[in-house]
């Protein structure tokens, strides 16, 4: 796959899912932006430089995605910097798992604020930019379509991030853009490695490949759906969850 002269977005790209992406995206020749949001400690700021000097990225943006305003300031300095935009990957998103006694309305709405509105602000400030037979993919989850104890939050924001897909795609589609979603399962991120062995042994168990996903899994995914050779498909989901859900 060859992005040369592509333009890439991924948001949430200071670690996981979302730097592996940027590093898989340069590594093909595309030009990309990391994005992060900043923390009292200064850690994403920190590993978001790391990943964009690790792949030669020329532009690291600070942005809360939830932040229709900021989302219009870093697609403005993208444009200023890099001149328009080709691809954008959607993967910024934050958990508050608690059941639904226990979740206030602050955790409900801090999540679908993230995870789905910040998809719905970056998609609407892009849809401008994005040149001709441009790429958009959408990050959800296994838990939209599973439904996970303690996630009412966390699932119903993914949830919303299909349909959304489903909506882009049609409304994209006359300028030849696609718009698809990746929905992965358990994958060896930083969120996996801090539950409980047991917990993480349970889950694997009931996974027919019989192992937890890695992130090149889910990269390798997205890759497919924003090569320029994958130009016919559109408003659909791939699911990247080793058999889990089928």
């Amino acid at each position: 796959m060859d992005f040369t002269g592509k333009v890439v977005l991924v948001t949430g790209s200071s670690r996981g899912i979302g730097a592996g992406l940027v590093r898989a995206f340069a590594a093909r020749g595309a030009t990309c932006v990391v994005n992060y949001v900043a923390d009292p400690e200064g850690r994403n700021r920190a590993e978001a430089e790391a990943v964009a000097d690790g792949c030669g990225a020329p532009l690291t943006v600070e942005c809360d995605v939830a932040d229709h305003g900021r989302v219009g300031e870093m697609m403005r300095s993208i444009v200023e910097r890099l001149g328009g935009l080709d691809i954008v990957v959607n993967n910024a998103g934050i958990l508050r798992d608690k059941t639904l006694k226990k979740m206030t309305a602050a955790d409900f709405d801090a999540v679908v604020r993230v995870n789905l509105g910040g998809a719905f602000n970056v998609l609407q400030h892009a849809a401008s930019l994005l040149r001709p037979h441009g790429r958009v993919v959408n990050i959800s989850s296994v838990a939209a379509f599973t439904g996970f104890f303690g996630q009412a939050n966390y699932a119903s924001a993914k949830a919303g991030i299909v349909a959304l897909t489903k909506v882009a795609a049609r409304e994209f589609a006359r300028q030849g853009t696609t718009v698809n979603c990746v929905a992965p399962g358990f994958v060896e991120t930083e969120i996996i490695k801090d539950m409980p062995a047991d917990v993480t042994r349970t889950f694997v168990e009931q996974i027919p490949l019989g192992r937890l996903g890695r992130v090149d899994d889910v990269v390798n995914a997205v890759l497919f759906l924003c090569d320029p050779e994958t130009g016919y498909v559109t408003g659909q989901v791939i699911h990247v969850n080793g058999g889990f859900y089928m």
